[in-house]
């Protein structure tokens, strides 16, 4: 180069850098400025905040070679400055030159702008999608596990509401047995009360499980049905009495309708319904009294249960009816399911329910639910089914000895011959030899379902009757017994004292 030119070089580089003013940092790797040459306040950098320049470099290499020399003419780093950005790959370290761009006429300073914001929408435009994509990704992940979770929440249900009725069975039927052998005796009296009392909750307990799981599944149809105002109340004293005579409360249970019509609704939701709220009250009044009152005009049924309990704080009235709320005012037991229950079974209804309550005072609920088109059930299909036993031989089919031998010896006292197989290879040998006039079988055997021995006794030409319990009490259940052959269905846990009185009405010459 010769002298002129080094010269005029010199003279040249003078003047840019004097009108450029350049601002060069160099950074280690595109994040830490490591050192400043220039005035950052030309470009309104303050503070040595040098993170925006930083992150729009980064943005501006998206697509870019690193390792090459780029320029970006026009770039808007802000506060209406428009500068050209000089990257200067250098190793360890990399260089940063920002320089003052208003030397550039108007036209091309809207060009290259225009074309930079583009070309930014661009990155952002990507960034974003792949951040979308990030959170679909996450969510899905997230909805499968919930998913899962919620598949176990309703198996856990289901075989827990199973796995109560079957023992259940069992309490309930001795307890009931025992209960005329025990009469003279106070002290096992009270023991067999607690006994009573405690099968009661948790038959109520197994029962709102059910109801979970099935308005969970949208399986929990209403069934509405004419039924008698009067035995819907002696069924539901006789079971709450135990509670409450156990506790020396005054429990009184009072019916009335002023029309000569039954009521038609589902009686089962009704009886759900009212053990729900009677039990509570039971359960949370020390002293004093509970009262129930089922009133029918016609055109709807009110139900009114009052107690003179520990009541209900007001600050609590208001979530008293959520799930799991278990009256953690008072501190007091329970699962918390039962009035969360009630009020969803009363908005199904399209009924209305209304709480009044006072600490120390006592709790009112009040239920009105209109009689309206329904789905009418047959009212076969909820009264007893009519069967004909040939004869007082009768098989018992279970593989639950408690419930088994409870079955024998209640049957026996009645007048009927029972005998008891535990393993259903044996009953089609049995039953050929020397058929009964009943057998009574249970869903689950164990090693085979008792629904497959069923059909497999009418295949072989067995004519009598078959009755078909199980702690799995719905619908698809019900129906898949009939189409075995099944002449009745009954739900654990049974009955004991309405399953013997049918039982002797269904003896031969009874």
């Amino acid at each position: 180069m010769t002298k002129a030119a080094s010269v005029v070089q010199g003279a040249l580089t003078r003047f840019l850098m004097e009108r450029s003013k350049p601002l060069i940092l160099t950074v280690f790797r595109q994040r830490q400025v490591l050192s400043v040459e220039g005035d950052p306040a030309l470009y309104g950098i303050r503070n040595g905040d040098f993170g925006s320049v930083l992150e729009l470099v980064r943005n501006l290499l998206v697509g870019v070679d690193a390792e090459r020399l780029t320029v970006w003419p026009l770039v808007d780093i802000g506060n209406r400055r428009h500068t050209s950005i000089l990257w200067v790959p250098d190793k360890p370290n990399d260089h940063i030159i920002v320089t003052d761009a208003e030397m550039c006429g108007e036209e091309l300073t809207e060009r290259q702008q225009a074309a930079n914001e583009l070309a930014l929408a661009n990155v952002e435009k990507s960034k974003t999608i792949r951040e979308l994509k990030a959170v679909r990704d996450e969510l899905q992940a997230k909805s499968a596990a919930l998913n899962e979770i919620h598949k176990f929440q309703r198996r856990l249900i289901d075989t827990l509401s199973h796995d109560l009725r079957t023992p259940l069975t069992s309490i309930s039927g001795y307890a009931a047995l025992l209960e005329p052998h025990l009469a003279e005796n106070p002290v096992t009296m009270r023991a067999l009360s607690a006994i009573q009392r405690n099968a009661t909750y948790l038959k109520n307990l197994a029962e709102n499980l059910l109801h979970l799981a099935a308005a969970d599944n949208g399986s929990a149809p209403l069934l509405a049905h004419p039924f008698a105002l009067e035995q819907l109340a002696e069924d539901v004293e006789s079971i709450i009495r135990p509670m409450a005579d156990g506790k020396r409360l005054r429990l009184n249970v009072d019916w009335q309708s002023t029309v000569q019509k039954m009521p038609v609704f589902d009686d089962l939701r009704l009886r759900q319904i009212l053990l729900n709220l009677v039990s509570n009250a039971v359960r949370y009044t020390r002293e004093g009294k509970v009262d129930v009152e089922l009133r029918y005009d016609g055109d709807q049924l009110t139900l009114r249960v009052t107690d003179t309990g520990i009541g209900i704080a007001s600050e609590y009235q208001d979530t008293i009816f959520e799930p799991l709320n278990r009256g953690a005012q008072q501190g007091c037991e329970g699962a918390g399911l039962g009035l969360s229950i009630v009020k969803q079974l009363v908005e199904q209804m399209g009924g209305t329910i209304a709480l009044q309550s006072a600490v120390g005072v006592g709790t009112r609920i009040q239920i009105v639910l209109p009689e309206r088109a329904a789905a009418l059930e047959p009212a076969a299909a909820r009264a007893e089914p009519s069967l004909r036993v040939q004869s007082e031989r009768v098989i018992i089919v279970d593989d639950d000895p408690d419930v088994a031998e409870m079955l024998v010896w209640s049957l026996h006292e009645i007048g009927y011959m029972p005998q008891l197989i535990h393993d259903p290879s044996v009953l089609l040998a049995r039953v050929a030899a020397q058929p009964p006039g009943l057998i009574i079988i249970d869903v689950d055997l164990g090693v085979r379902s008792g629904l497959a021995v069923t059909q497999e006794l009418r295949l072989r030409g067995y004519t009598g009757s078959i009755i078909v319990f199980s702690g799995a009490n719905n619908t698809n259940t019900r129906q898949a017994a009939k189409a075995a052959g099944a002449d009745a269905f009954l739900a654990k846990p049974l009955d004991m004292p309405k399953f013997l009185a049918w039982m002797k009405r269904l003896l031969p010459g009874a």
